[in-house]
C-alpha cells in the first residue's frame, strides 16, 4: 500500500494544468466591460459604405472573366481617392492602397487603373495606389508572411488587395488544416495592422452552388469572410451580390464594362432606371444639361447618370420631341427657347 501510495501523491503534486488561480506565475487574460468598448461611428464601420466593412477581411469571388479584378481595382481607386465606388458606394475616408496583382503585367495594370481614374476625372499621378513589385509571393511560407507584414506596417494602407489568392500560396485549398492556417495569418495581419484585406478568389466549376458555398476549396473560405462580393456570369451578363457578417447585404446588381476606355458601370438589376434616388430620369437629364457649359453626347450622359443605354435613348428622344432639349452635332443641350 505504501509503495503504490507514494507515487500517486507525487503525481498529484506535480500537475501543471491547474486553473491559473492556483498558479500565481500565470497571468490572467485582460478583460473589459462591454460598455467600455469603443462605439463605432459610420466612418469606423465602413471602408466603402454598404460594400466593404472597415478593418475587415473578405473575398471577391466569381468564375473567370466575371469582372472580379475590375471590381477590386475599382475599390482600390475609390479608397485611394475618396471617390464613390462603382458609382453607388461612398468612401467615408480615403487612404493608401497596397495591391499585388499576380496575373497582370505592369502595362495592363496601369491601363486599368488609369482608365478607372480617368472616368472619374481623377489625376492618376496623385492616386495613392502602391503596387507590390515582386514576381512571386508565397504567403503559406513564414518568410513571405513576415515580409508582407513588414510591408503593410511600413506603408500603413487602409486596404490590401491580393489578386488572385491562388497565386499567393502553395497550400492545398481543399485541405481544411492548411486553409485554416493561411486564413489565420490573414486575420492576424488585419488585427495587427488595421488594414482591410481583400482576396480575389475563383469559384467552383459546379455553378449550382451559389454565393459563398460556390467558392473553390475548403468551406473555411466562406466561414472566414467578414465581407463577400460574389460575382455571377451568365452568358454576357455579370451580376454582383454583396454579403456582410455584421450588416445587411445588397444586390443583385448588374455590371457593365464601358468602352472604349473601360471601367465598370453598375445597375440595380431588380429596378428600372426610370427613377433613381427618387428623381425621374427626365429631370436628371435636364439637371445635368443645365450644369454643362457645352453639349453632351449620349454616352457622356449615360456615363454620368449610369443608366441603361436603351432607356436613356428613349428618354432623350421624348425630351427632344417635347422641345425640352436640342440635339446638335456635338451632343445634346437644353432648348433655351422652351417656355
Amino acid at each position: 500500500h505504501e509503495v503504490f501510495g507514494a507515487p500517486r501523491q507525487i503525481l498529484v503534486s506535480t500537475q501543471t494544468d491547474e486553473p491559473s488561480s492556483c498558479n500565481p506565475l500565470v497571468p490572467p487574460l485582460p478583460v473589459r466591460q462591454a460598455c467600455s468598448l469603443k462605439a463605432a461611428t459610420r466612418e469606423d464601420q465602413w471602408l466603402i459604405e454598404n460594400l466593404w466593412l472597415a478593418q475587415s477581411e473578405g473575398i471577391i469571388g466569381g468564375p473567370p472573366r466575371s469582372y472580379k479584378s475590375w471590381v477590386a481595382l475599382d475599390m482600390a481607386v475609390s479608397v485611394a481617392s475618396g471617390s464613390t465606388c462603382l458609382g453607388l458606394f461612398p468612401v467615408p475616408s480615403s487612404g493608401p492602397v497596397l495591391l499585388f496583382a499576380a496575373e497582370d503585367s505592369d502595362s495592363s495594370l496601369r491601363f486599368r487603373l488609369e482608365s478607372i481614374a480617368r472616368s472619374r476625372q481623377i489625376d492618376f499621378h496623385q492616386l495613392d495606389v502602391r503596387v507590390i513589385a515582386v514576381d512571386l509571393l508565397r504567403l503559406d511560407q513564414p518568410s513571405d508572411q513576415q515580409r508582407l507584414q513588414t510591408t503593410v506596417a511600413l506603408h500603413q494602407p487602409k486596404l490590401v488587395i491580393l489578386d488572385p489568392l491562388v497565386r499567393v500560396h502553395g497550400a492545398d485549398e481543399n485541405a481544411s488544416t492548411a486553409v485554416a492556417a493561411l486564413l489565420g495569418y490573414f486575420r492576424a495581419l488585419q488585427r495587427k495592422t488595421g488594414a482591410s484585406i481583400v482576396l480575389v478568389h475563383h469559384t467552383r466549376k459546379n455553378l449550382s452552388l451559389r454565393t459563398g458555398y460556390g467558392l473553390r476549396g475548403s468551406s473555411d473560405f466562406y466561414a472566414w469572410t467578414d465581407c463577400l462580393l460574389y460575382l455571377e456570369r451568365r452568358h454576357e451578363q455579370r451580376r454582383l451580390l454583396v454579403e456582410h457578417r455584421s450588416a445587411p447585404g445588397s444586390g443583385p446588381f448588374t455590371l457593365e464594362l464601358a468602352t472604349p476606355s473601360p471601367y465598370l458601370i453598375l445597375h440595380h438589376s431588380n429596378k428600372t432606371d426610370a427613377i433613381q434616388n427618387g428623381q425621374p430620369l427626365d429631370e436628371r437629364i435636364l439637371n445635368l444639361l443645365s450644369k454643362s457649359k457645352e453639349p453632351l453626347s449620349a454616352e457622356k450622359i449615360r456615363m454620368s447618370l449610369r443608366v441603361r443605354k436603351r432607356r436613356l435613348l428613349d428618354e432623350l428622344r421624348t425630351l427632344s420631341q417635347n422641345g425640352k432639349i436640342i440635339r446638335l452635332s456635338r451632343g445634346y443641350t437644353l432648348n433655351l427657347t422652351d417656355p
